[in-house]
């Protein structure tokens, strides 16, 4: 489970992205976005990644649903749609 804060951009992504790698043989990973204030098209593609890499492994990825201009974007994109996203960590857990 990560659980994300402040902005995911360009300057954040690299560091996303390796712990998204570490987490990549956990048979569920959850990204909370309930803190992240900002989210751009470069965190948006680290996310995309992670999914397909743990539908490619037969596994779970899981957002907890983000808000203001990071649940837009998602939506916006119909990334919402795509991936799953939930409204707590308990709900995804609840799913296993």
């Amino acid at each position: 489970m990560l659980a994300l804060f402040g902005e995911l951009d360009v300057a954040s992504t690299p560091e996303l992205e390796a712990e998204l790698v570490r987490a990549a043989d956990k048979e569920l990973v959850v990204v909370d976005l309930r803190e992240l204030e900002f989210i751009d098209s470069t965190g948006l593609g680290v996310l995309v990644k992670a999914h397909d890499r743990a539908r490619d492994a037969g596994h779970r990825f899981a957002l907890v649903r983000g808000r203001g201009q990071v649940q837009r974007l998602l939506g916006l994109t119909g990334l919402s749609e795509q991936l799953a996203v939930a409204d707590s960590r308990e709900e995804l857990l609840s799913e296993t």
